[in-house]
């Protein structure tokens, strides 16, 4: 995956999409899958909105059913078998245990209604059905739980997943299709030829340079920043979007021992929280907030509300481990881009559904929207494009979606069969061998070589887990451009290291240099802002 110049540039492709997270992504992959020829340009980094800032969960949301949102929990949990299928090593099935205390609205009836339906429509093997048990059986699996006012609970299935690996490797499929993608360029304005939308205007960040994309369709797939591409075709009367801010806060598994996502409710306003262990052995992750937001919606983090809110329930669900800001490894905080509701809907029970319109000048705008159904939600917008181009175009033919059938790069059976080979004799430990292929896939085979041709590329730096070939491929294979890019959303190093992984920042940098050829100030403001968005995104923690 390279991110393309403008010699590459077609004179006028099928589809531009605006937008690389999660949603544009899919938009992408589905669109050249069909044989569509497609521009997807991000104005940040990929996946660097609320792409790599969600639950981490591949889910049907069975909360969602509290709110008779039966439509969106079917077509989540349908989704959910979908992924495990086309992306495996991203969609890793855990088991969850919904709590009930006294006290609770839902009762042990009514939970075992809405599991039952939850298993009704993912039509999971039988043995992959929720079962009810009692207080006892909860506190023999996690005997740290809170048991006063303990009932019992629903013990069902879920996925967890790496969101920003999830929109790299749907990207990787996309440009194996032949899309052409680049991040850090931003469409600064649109160009509307006889009342239609037929290209936009693109400058890169990093460069400066200035591109024109020629389109006979746009898509605009910008997350919580799509009022402000809609403002580029025709200000919106209305705000499209009412973005809430959810924050996570990262715990050591040492200092919070949980080793089952559990559902409960937070003493302080009775909203369901979720303190999930994070695959790695060593985390838990506890989430989310939900709060209007009215700032910045390139400046969205964690505050000490927000981190009094989440320990609060963490130590209501683990009494034992009194848990305070100085255990926070990292946080993250992301906007959800809800669809604007009628005034006095709670957050929580604004709708997670999605939207998708078409503008006075012919772009499609998609709104709202969930990680579990962006591949749905992606072949929904390609069928409008579809179509546009038949009638607008003459372009008769365009197939059905494939992507249900189709696995993204790195989830094939054969990919993930040779990855294990090449991986179990590679010259690295068996953590890392793990890691390279939870994370990888069978894209792990190229990190495997890389070992193998030099093994140096395989030894953790000092100081840190992350080795060079993690690093390289970050850079070679999946289009990091900044350090931040590297640490965060390729690597996650930032997720999980209570420093940011800050002694791996130099190496970065340096290979970065070696690729790229960066000049010295570049290089500084990338440490620095890297460094800032760490400061940002972590409690007290110093060692």
């Amino acid at each position: 995956m390279k991110r393309f110049s403008p010699s590459d540039l077609p004179a006028e492709a099928d589809l531009l999409v605006i937008g690389g997270g999660i949603t544009g992504a899919s938009v992408a992959r589905d669109a050249a899958l069909r044989g569509l020829s497609v521009v997807l340009v991000e104005r940040d980094d990929f996946a660097s909105g609320t792409s790599s800032r969600s639950s981490k969960l591949i889910h049907g949301g069975l909360r969602y059913l509290q709110t008779y949102q039966f439509r969106m929990v079917h077509e989540s949990v349908r989704e959910r078998e979908t992924m495990m299928r086309v992306a495996p090593h991203l969609a890793d099935l855990q088991p969850f245990m919904y709590l009930l205390y006294d006290g609770y609205p839902e009762g042990k009836a009514l939970l075992n209604l809405g599991l039952t339906f939850y298993d009704a429509f993912s039509r999971a093997p039988l043995k992959r059905r929720h079962r009810m048990i009692g207080r006892d059986a909860v506190l023999r699996r996690e005997p740290h739980l809170n048991p006063t006012g303990l009932k019992g609970a629903g013990l069902y299935q879920d996925a967890l997943t790496d969101d920003a690996r999830l929109v790299i490797d749907v990207l990787q499929s996309a440009a194996q299709a032949g899309a052409l993608l680049a991040n850090h360029r931003e469409v600064t304005g649109l160009i509307r030829e006889h009342g239609r939308i037929t290209g936009a205007e693109i400058t890169d960040r990093l460069t400066d340079e200035h591109i024109t994309v020629r389109a006979r369709t746009v898509v605009n797939a910008a997350g919580p920043w799509v009022d402000r591409v809609l403002g580029l075709e025709q200000a919106p009367q209305y705000p499209t979007l009412r973005p809430t801010k959810g924050v996570h806060i990262v715990l050591r598994t040492e200092d919070f021992p949980l080793h089952t996502a559990v559902f409960l409710r937070s003493p302080a306003d009775s909203r369901v929280v979720w303190p999930t262990p994070a695959g790695d052995g060593r985390h838990v992750y506890v989430g989310t907030t939900d709060t209007a937001y009215h700032g910045s919606l390139d400046d969205v983090a964690a505050d000490e509300e927000d981190f009094a809110y989440l320990l609060q329930a963490a130590n209501h669900a683990l009494p034992g481990a009194q848990v305070d800001a100085g255990h926070i490894v990292a946080s993250w905080a992301g906007l959800r881009p809800l669809i604007a509701a009628e005034p006095g809907t709670p957050n929580s029970a604004a709708s997670r559904e999605h939207t998708l319109t078409t503008g006075p000048y012919g772009m499609i705008t998609a709104a709202g929207g969930k990680l579990t159904t962006a591949r749905l939600m992606a072949a929904q917008i390609v069928d409008i494009v579809a179509a546009q181009l038949r009638d607008l175009h003459a372009v008769r033919g365009v197939p059905p979606s494939t992507t249900g059938a189709t696995a993204v790069s790195g989830g094939g059976a054969g990919e993930i069969f040779r990855a294990r080979q090449a991986v179990a004799t590679a010259p690295v430990a068996a953590e890392i061998r793990r890691r390279w292929l939870r994370r990888y896939g069978g894209n792990a085979t190229a990190l495997a070589r890389t070992a193998a041709r030099n093994p140096a590329d395989g030894v953790p730096l000092d100081g840190s887990e992350l080795t060079r070939a993690e690093i390289r491929h970050a850079i070679h294979h999946d289009m990091a451009m900044t350090v931040s890019d590297v640490l965060i959303r390729r690597t996650g190093s930032f997720f999980w290291a209570h420093d940011g992984d800050a002694a791996a920042i130099g190496d970065v940098s340096d290979l970065l240099d070696d690729a790229y050829g960066y000049p010295p100030q570049q290089r500084r403001t990338q440490q620095d802002e890297y460094r800032r968005w760490v400061a940002r995104n972590r409690g007290t923690r110093s060692s």
